[in-house]
Parts: C-alpha cells; structure tokens; sequence
C-alpha cells in the first residue's frame, strides 16, 4: 500500500467520524407519522424520533469503525515497520475519537423518553 493511499484511506476515515456530529439534528427532527390510535401521539413521536436517532448514531459510529480497521489492516500488510506503527498509533486515535464524538452525540441527545402507554407494539419502535 502507498503512503499516499494510506493518507487518503486515514482522511476518508476522519470525515466519516466527523459526520456522527451532524447525524443527531438531522434525524432528531423526525415529523409526527400521523398514527391515529388511543396513545399519547406526542410521546409516541418523542420516543420513536430518540430510537432513531440513537440508531443512526451507533451505525455511524460502527461504520467509522470499520473503516478504521480496514485502513489499519491494510497498513498492517505493509513492510516498513514505521508505517505499521504510525498506522497503530492513527488506528488508536480514530477509535478514541469515535468513542467521544458518540458519546457527546449521545448525550447531546438527551436521556431516552419513556415508553409511551396505551401504544401497540407494532406503533413503538424497539
């Protein structure tokens, strides 16, 4: 692998962790379905738009994950050692990095909303 393909692989993989920040407000403006059942439609919104956007979070963040461990393995595969150890040391701090911008994403979006009452099970999101 060259340097130059290491580089772009590692700047694919940052602009992905830095996308976990704009996923909270995109999906945190999820609109009313319109249900017309004997629940409480405004909790029923609240509690599906968070379910949803907590997804959106962690399989962002699984996805900056990933694809940190495929730039580290392919660096691993090369023979310079000082590549192996700076890819390492990139791998690390891409973990740490996703580990924090998931956790402030998390907590920007608030404690989790109770599960609305007198919903069906088909309505609520799980």
């Amino acid at each position: 692998m060259t340097v130059r393909r290491f580089v772009s692989t590692l700047t694919m993989s940052t602009i992905l962790s830095l996308s976990l920040m704009s996923v909270v407000p995109a999906v945190a403006s999820v609109e009313s379905h319109g249900v017309k059942k004997k629940c409480d439609q405004a909790a029923l919104v609240r509690y599906n738009s968070y379910k949803n956007a907590s997804r959106a979070i962690v399989a962002a963040y699984k996805t900056v994950i990933e694809a940190a461990k495929v730039t580290y393995r392919a660096a691993q595969q090369s023979g310079i050692s000082s590549v192996r150890k700076a890819a390492r040391a990139n791998y690390e701090a891409a973990l740490a990095n996703a580990q924090n911008t998931r956790a402030a994403a998390l907590s920007a979006l608030g404690p989790a909303p109770s599960v609305p009452q007198g919903c069906k099970a088909a309505e609520i999101h799980s």
